[in-house]
């Protein structure tokens, strides 16, 4: 290299080492999504149509179907919820429960299935919801063999969600639906009018609403409460001295069958009785039936909670 090429030479080196770097964009992670609320949408009943693949691949084609009813409720302040569902078709009866914890740290939901029949939690599915569609995973053994499960969760509007799962026996390349469920939410408007009726005549002490809405074979059954209160506490409702106000009802349980419901929760109540006010809450549970078109209250349970 002659003089005049190593000038050059240094010179673009130095330019290049003495050239300002252009500024490096910051990579701003993209906020995590709190996820905690997913399953609001679900609480509640629902009626439930299943369909099972009896032997998953196999190359089975036969599906058994079932008809029954799923229950989420809430538990741990929403940061989990358990389902039950229970249901019947010509493969026979079935019960199965789900209980779904929220990891606040990973942001993700573990699914954790058992059915009556093992009485054992199933490996748990991981997972989220992207776009509304919960997406979940796991890796477990049918038979002696290792495959891959993915569990689904389509809500399709607000009274119905599918439920999907499937396999596959080839690390992910190809999946086999296996299990397909669709929930539709149920709602009674005559029970939730009873149930308003009830709580309004209770807070005016209207006996005669009350009369039309305990069927004539109602029972009251308190745990902590000999016969006489009992017989007492369903005379209180025919005394002018007593007067139940509004109550507030925490953790609501609403079960709903063709012809019967369980209705209830933690209820603080306040009343004024032969001119006290008193307060205590309780948790309570009403059991109705459906006669005639009309839902009737046939049996209350009370149990007070403890201070």
């Amino acid at each position: 290299m002659n003089g005049m090429q190593r000038c050059a030479h240094t010179l673009l080196c130095g330019s290049l080492l003495l050239a300002p770097l252009a500024p490096a964009v910051a990579q701003q992670p993209a906020p995590t999504r709190d996820g905690q609320h997913d399953f609001d949408f679900e609480i509640g009943t629902w009626k439930t149509h299943l369909r099972r693949l009896q032997h998953p691949l196999t190359g089975s084609t036969t599906w058994v179907e079932y008809e029954g009813t799923t229950v989420v409720r809430k538990v741990l302040d929403g940061r989990a919820n358990l389902v039950e569902l229970v249901a019947d078709g010509p493969a026979g009866h079935f019960e199965g429960m789900s209980l779904r914890l929220y990891d606040p740290e990973a942001h993700q939901w573990s699914l954790n299935f058992a059915s009556a029949a093992t009485g054992t939690l199933s490996t748990p599915t991981i997972g989220e919801f992207r776009d509304g569609r919960g997406e979940f995973y796991d890796q477990e053994k049918l038979g002696a063999r290792a495959i891959l499960v993915r569990f689904l969760i389509i809500p399709a509007d607000a009274d119905t969600c599918r439920f999907e799962q499937a396999f596959s026996a080839d690390g992910g390349k190809s999946w086999e639906t296996n299990w397909v469920a669709i929930d539709t939410r149920v709602t009674d408007a005559g029970l939730e009018q009873a149930v308003r009726e009830y709580d309004q005549a209770q807070t005016r002490n209207d006996t005669t609403t009350l009369g039309r809405l305990f069927a004539d074979d109602y029972v009251l059954v308190n745990s902590d409460a000999s016969v006489e209160d009992k017989q007492q506490a369903l005379a209180d409702f025919h005394r002018p001295g007593f007067h139940i106000e509004p109550y507030i009802v925490e953790q609501p349980v609403q079960k709903v069958w063709s012809d019967g419901a369980v209705t209830g929760g933690v209820v603080h109540l306040s009343w004024t009785q032969d001119g006290r006010q008193q307060q205590r809450a309780i948790r309570i549970a009403h059991t109705w039936q459906k006669r005639d078109g009309r839902w009737q209250l046939t049996y209350t349970q009370v149990t007070r909670v403890p201070e």
